[in-house]
């Protein structure tokens, strides 16, 4: 592992600076976010607009409506989970990241867990997270909560859910953006401040805020990653002196995913 070194001791020309950016730039590159949050969204709107039917069918006693809603919701969920953890869904989003990625080619951060698989707690706790937004649709669906409540009922599991993977995976400071946001989206909204929508538009309520703050940022990072990569042309294009060759173990590169 490179050492660290404060970036004013660290001259132009100086290796230690590309791996800096290169560390920099593998961690904040969020097309393959992207692409997963676009997936995500759909299923997720599909189940909300469900649960909303199904709300409505129970209120007019229309057991025809209120039994495909159900089934629905049901069947969307599981596609959502399945979608999440199957190896299908990973190849998938990884194909079209790559292609979005065009030449720039390959770059992954391993960090401290490198190439080891997901620990089952992790995958639980995703379990967990697609069963406590179902329960959350059904107590709506039988009035037992508030739909206007939805979105700091989602917070309560979301926020900390998120940091932990975003801790777990080493991902950039970008990725802290979308549980602070959620949180204080809903803390805001407890609190009383004019954050909500009604009528038909009330399923942007939970909608707007989960995914929104999401696309913000992956956004953000995006951008910062296109400035980490500038920053790493710009090393590598200046003149290197002759020094000891340098170690780094969690930053992989290349068309076929090479060690730097």
């Amino acid at each position: 592992m490179a050492t660290q070194t404060p970036d004013k001791n660290l001259q132009m020309g100086d290796p230690r600076l590309v791996v800096r950016w290169a560390r920099q730039y593998a961690k904040s590159r969020t097309i393959s976010f992207l692409v997963q949050w676009v997936f995500i969204v759909t299923i997720v709107i599909v189940v909300g607009i469900a649960a909303s039917l199904t709300n409505t069918a129970y209120r007019d006693h229309n057991m025809v409506l209120f039994t495909v809603s159900v089934a629905t919701m049901f069947v969307t969920t599981l596609l959502l989970t399945w979608f999440s953890v199957s190896r299908w869904g990973g190849e998938l989003v990884w194909r079209i990241t790559q292609w979005l990625y065009g030449a720039e080619g390959y770059v992954a951060y391993t960090g401290e867990h490198g190439d080891k698989p997901m620990p089952w707690w992790i995958t639980a706790l995703g379990g967990g997270l697609v069963i406590y937004h179902l329960v959350g649709a059904i107590l709506v669906s039988f009035n037992y909560l508030s739909f206007r409540y939805m979105q700091p009922y989602s917070a309560l599991y979301m926020a900390p859910f998120l940091c932990i993977m975003i801790r777990y995976q080493q991902l950039g400071f970008w990725a802290w953006l979308w549980p602070l946001l959620y949180s204080l989206h809903a803390i805001l909204y407890l609190s009383g401040a004019p954050l909500g929508f009604t009528g038909q538009w009330m399923l942007l309520n939970l909608i707007a805020p989960v995914f929104g703050y999401g696309l913000l940022a992956i956004l953000v990072g995006h951008a910062y990653s296109r400035f980490a990569l500038w920053k790493l042309k710009s090393v590598t294009r200046s003149a290197l002196p002759d020094l000891p060759d340098i170690e780094v173990d969690d930053v992989s590169i290349g068309d076929g995913g090479e060690d730097v």
